[in-house]
């Protein structure tokens, strides 16, 4: 059973349930006064969740794997079946490792460059449970290394996981406020660790439990008096998923190409975030995403109706992946990530989005041949080469009116940065 074990495939069909409760949350907040969510923005952060999941498709196996090899290995005690004590170390245990994983995350710049996606958003809602980045999970193991050493099944662990993985979702969201009990991460204590302003700053990395938080001097509560301003000082720098992902690494990259010493080097990727060795200036600040409220509407409908359609096909690929060839999965997965990058660009009205757009869905129409030709998937592949082939009509219709035109093709702060 462990063999099939995949904590991608449990998001995957969870996909669903998020959408629900993405629609009570916008309701409730209407309801009461609320802006409710954006477009742009909210296409941008589900495109970093949805990006998470299909490197997942191929990561998670080999995380599976390893594991349990690690248990085979290095295990110095072995569990009765039925026995109670490796459940109760799976959650402390894994809540315990996502702390120190967490607070690694926020201590060292590197590794911050990777969990910085996650915080980029403005917005404390159900959307930002979803914000995840693509590289985390790469590095992730040593974290948990104890969990194996202490004979804890693969199966355990990743139950666990996958459980705290789904308590955290709920910590993201006013709508599920709930008293902490001392013991438990609420809305309002995790509010805390997304707010960039003192004294909340580096605070509340716990997932499920507050415990650790508590016993190593990093708990807070939140202050009425002193509101917590959600994302990162740096801002939010665009709509596209798959770019979010680089833009703390551009900034490394190009401070270190300002160090005089391979140690200065060295201090830039693993010292804390924010903090340069004396002498080496950070590069200029980047002018934030285009508000959303200036991207014309039918610019949204087409972004929207594309990551719709792109959600779809990442719903089928995932959902029936063990019925899938791997040559399915992977062609599959590099549409899906270049769509969520083409259509954020569009959004941010990158240089060259159009045509970056036009290529994709020139890609995506070939995918639907291979749908119909080598995969017998005959309906689903007629029906994405006509979407590709709709949308491309619809691109270059919308492109030609005057509003359209100014708003795209406008060269973005991050693509600017990146071409610098």
């Amino acid at each position: 059973m462990t063999e099939q074990l995949d904590s991608t495939g449990y998001y995957a069909l969870g996909i669903p349930a998020y959408l629900v409760l993405l629609v009570i949350e916008h309701r409730w907040a209407r309801g009461r006064g609320r802006s409710g969510y954006r477009c742009a923005p909210t296409i941008g952060t589900l495109s970093t969740g949805l990006g998470e999941v299909i490197i997942g498709l191929f990561l998670g196996p080999c995380l599976v794997l390893l594991y349990g090899w690690a248990v085979e290995r290095f295990a110095l005690v072995r569990w009765p079946e039925g026995s109670l004590t490796p459940w109760v170390l799976a959650f402390l245990l894994g809540d315990l490792g996502y702390y120190v994983y967490h607070r690694a995350g926020h201590s060292v710049a590197c590794l911050w460059a990777v969990h910085s996606v996650h915080h980029q958003a403005e917005d404390f809602d159900l959307t930002l449970a979803l914000r995840h980045p693509w590289f985390s999970d790469f590095y992730s193991a040593p974290f948990y290394a104890l969990l194996p050493l202490l004979g804890v099944p693969t199966l355990h662990f990743f139950i666990a996981i996958s459980v705290i993985s789904f308590y955290a979702v709920t910590i993201h969201s006013p709508i599920f406020r709930r008293p902490s009990l001392f013991v438990f991460v609420t809305p309002d204590t995790h509010v805390v660790h997304h707010a960039w302003n003192p004294p909340y700053r580096y605070r509340n990395f716990g997932a499920m439990f507050t415990l650790w938080d508590r016993f190593f001097g990093t708990h807070v509560e939140l202050d009425d008096a002193t509101p917590a301003r959600i994302g990162v000082r740096t801002g939010y720098e665009t709509h596209d998923g798959a770019l979010s992902q680089f833009v703390v690494f551009r900034s490394l990259l190009a401070a270190a190409r300002r160090a005089r010493t391979w140690s200065e080097v060295l201090a830039v990727f693993v010292g804390a975030p924010g903090r340069l060795p004396p002498g080496v200036m950070a590069p200029a600040p980047r002018r934030p995403a285009r508000d959303d409220a200036t991207i014309p509407l039918p610019v949204k409908l087409y972004a929207s109706t594309q990551f719709a359609i792109t959600l779809a096909l990442a719903v089928f690929v995932l959902w029936l992946r063990d019925r899938h060839p791997f040559s399915l999965l992977v062609a599959s997965a590099m549409v899906i990530l270049v769509s969520l990058s083409t259509i954020g660009g569009l959004l941010d009205g990158r240089r060259a989005c159009v045509r970056d757009e036009m290529l994709r869905l020139a890609a995506t129409a070939v995918l639907g041949l291979g749908y119909a030709r080598l995969w017998d998937h005959v309906d689903l592949g007629l029906a994405i080469l006509a979407a590709s082939i709709t949308g491309a009509f619809t691109l270059a219709a919308i492109s030609r009116t005057s509003e359209t035109a100014r708003s795209l093709g406008e060269p973005h702060a991050a693509e600017e940065a990146f071409l610098q």
